[in-house]
């Protein structure tokens, strides 16, 4: 049965004790089974009080991050290792199995050229090597598909799949992002299927990233194809309702999309619940509460 969770981003965009607690209350207010966690700073995650406001909202948690610059993965492979170890070093001290994201890429780097063999060869080396230190603490890692004005390495569904493959590691999945794919794709059916189970992860974000709902994103094609592969994986409303400055020169967020943060998370969520629940993927899920939506 698929997990329905959200971004932390949604509630604030720093994670300070304040951030942290308004991020893990309201997700669990909303009936989430989980929070998704940047790591953009995991040396400076305060990893036992996270675990503690976890434990008292009865909520889990995955791990994102992007690579800082000076760890931008074809570049600076060395940094980039010792990064995402310690990464997934928090990861696992919160209590979570997987690390997702940009792992592979400090966002809004680009070259003006496409990816050499030798760039996609290098992060295949790096990221082997830290799925297997990953995998001895029960971390899983995602390739996420980004689109061209944040990455020129991989911008595809197949381009992820093909990471996969090169890295040939169990504990290494894809991650989907509909707001990527509405970029970069020719559709949304077409290459969720073709991913399959190797597709163990999806970001639910609107057009614009604002609502879900409001925008171009085909969600019946997006939760067709979700129910064509049975897909038993985590379904994440991502959202910028704040906005973190680590990467706001990458996502290019410069004005409001969302407007009331309010009527997101009430609008947002139970609009892609419905989706869900239309095409089949929640069947025998009890109604999530909605006391303080």
């Amino acid at each position: 049965m698929p997990q329905f969770g959200a971004h932390a981003f949604i509630w604030a965009g720093e994670w300070t004790p304040e951030g942290a607690e308004k991020v893990i209350r309201g997700a669990s207010e909303a009936g989430l089974d989980f929070v998704e966690i940047p790591l953009l700073h995991p040396e400076s995650m305060d990893v036992s009080g996270t675990r503690d406001l976890l434990d008292r909202y009865g909520i889990g948690c995955t791990c994102s991050l992007g690579l800082p610059e000076a760890a931008h993965l074809p570049f600076a492979p060395d940094a980039a290792e010792t990064f995402l170890q310690k990464a997934v070093d928090v990861t696992a001290a919160l209590g979570s199995d997987a690390l997702s994201g940009a792992i592979y890429t400090h966002l809004g780097t680009l070259t003006r050229k496409p990816p050499t063999e030798e760039e996609l060869a290098k992060i295949a080396w790096v990221i082997k090597s830290v799925a297997r230190y990953a995998a001895q603490q029960d971390v899983s890692l995602g390739i996420e598909a980004i689109n061209r004005y944040e990455t020129y390495l991989i911008n595809l569904a197949s381009q992820a799949d093909e990471m996969l493959s090169r890295i040939d590691e169990a504990n290494v999945f894809v991650h989907l992002d509909t707001y990527h794919m509405n970029i970069e794709e020719k559709g949304f059916y077409d290459p969720i299927v073709a991913t399959g189970p190797r597709m163990q992860y999806i970001h639910l974000s609107e057009s614009d990233r604002g609502t879900p709902g409001t925008g171009n994103v085909r969600w019946d094609d997006v939760f067709r194809g979700l129910k064509a592969i049975e897909y038993d994986g985590r379904l994440v409303m991502e959202s910028f309702a704040a906005v973190n400055e680590d990467i706001i020169g990458a996502t290019a967020l410069w004005r409001d999309v969302v407007g009331d943060p309010q009527a997101l998370i009430t609008d947002g969520l139970t609009f892609l619940r419905d989706k869900a629940a239309e095409h089949g993927l929640l069947e025998d899920q009890p109604e999530p509460p909605r006391a303080g939506w």
